[in-house]
């Protein structure tokens, strides 16, 4: 319980550092210049980027279905998309708890396995992770020298490298890993059987029960054993990410960066994926995700830096109401409709007394 406290107290203490540093140089001029430019807003391409991003979150929850289609062939899109709301909300409050909460949602509602989704949710991860590392692998490289020039070296598994370099072996990575999990879906039976007879040197009970568990969580990745759905998988996974870079392009149309500064497609992808690191520090990445999106616009792309702050707060306000708005009101759907059902299973319980008794 202390050691969660003091993690939370950590998390906190990072957003209210990252915060400081990216507002600490401002002048009472950079705040009204900043409030300016998010007053200044088109706020049709805003509403325009809420209803993308909702699209990308039921396009999310499909492919989710469609990764768990070989442990249960149909499920309810609606669960699924609850599952996935409450699971981002869940993140906004408790990272990376968000996706152990979807897994077990899902599985009481649609009453399968919980080890089975969570390995779909894996794969969901390993997916994005490789579609992330694509567009940061072509950004690190369109920007190479200003990206070096702003961010220098940094520590990616314990070895200082540049952020081009770092882009590549990520790539590189994801790419090894899903081959694996691949491999580990094709051949569920024999590879349970192998960690069974390792495990059972040490604990015959525990050797049987960690064969139940590999293959439950083999089964739960199922779905990349079928070629017939990789092609599915692959267009929605890259749809998604293409929504999610409207997310980053729209805003910047919406404050006039493309006539101001001249950003575009490419710049909207740099600030994205880079800024995505931030999100990965503290609870919805708040403060990090404010002072690296800033620094991107500011540094490498010449924006003022109270236009790039206002475009930070606004991107990130877009991202706590789709993620904490929708997530909460997934809840609220979830809990009206247990107690709807239950209700309605007590009805029929008395009606049947009743009917008995008479």
């Amino acid at each position: 319980m202390i050691k969660k406290a003091v993690k939370y107290l950590l998390s906190f203490s990072l957003a209210v550092l990252f915060f400081w540093l990216a507002f600490k140089d401002f002048t009472v001029e950079d705040f009204k210049r900043l409030l300016k430019t998010i007053s200044g807003v088109d706020l049709t391409l805003i509403i325009a980027v809420v209803i993308a991003i909702v699209v990308s979150n039921i396009l999310r929850a499909w492919r989710w279905g469609l990764l768990l289609s070989t442990v249960k062939e149909k499920m309810s899109l609606l669960h699924l998309y609850n599952s996935t709301m409450i699971g981002y909300a869940v993140n906004m409050i408790l990272p990376r708890v968000g996706e152990i909460s979807k897994a077990v949602n899902l599985s009481k509602y649609e009453k399968i396995d919980v080890k089975k989704v969570l390995a779909s949710v894996v794969i969901e991860r390993i997916l994005d992770t490789l579609v992330f590392a694509m567009l940061l692998a072509i950004s690190s490289f369109a920007f190479r020298h200003k990206i070096n020039a702003v961010f220098g070296d940094i520590d990616f598994l314990g070895i200082r490298m540049p952020l081009e370099m770092m882009s590549y072996l990520m790539l590189l990575m994801t790419i090894l890993l899903l081959i694996f999990f691949a491999a580990l879906s094709l051949y569920p039976q024999q590879i349970a059987t192998m960690i069974e007879k390792r495990v059972s040197k040490i604990s015959t009970k525990a050797a049987s029960k960690a064969s139940e568990i590999v293959k439950s969580f083999i089964e739960g990745s199922g779905a990349l054993k079928q070629p017939a759905k990789y092609f599915e998988i692959i267009i929605s996974s890259f749809v998604i990410w293409f929504i999610y870079l409207l997310g980053t392009l729209l805003p910047m149309f919406a404050m006039g960066f493309d006539k101001h500064y001249g950003l575009g497609f490419m710049e909207a992808m740099a600030t994205m994926s880079i800024s995505a690191f931030g999100q990965f520090v503290t609870p919805a990445g708040a403060g990090t995700y404010q002072y690296i999106c800033q620094t991107i616009l500011s540094d490498l792309f010449g924006v003022l830096l109270p236009e790039a702050s206002a475009f930070a707060l606004l991107t990130f306000a877009i991202s706590l109401f789709t993620s904490g708005v929708f997530g909460i009101l997934s809840i609220i759907w979830q809990s009206y409709f247990s107690l709807s059902e239950k209700k309605a299973i007590k009805n029929t319980n008395q009606t049947t007394v009743n009917n008995i008794i008479l």
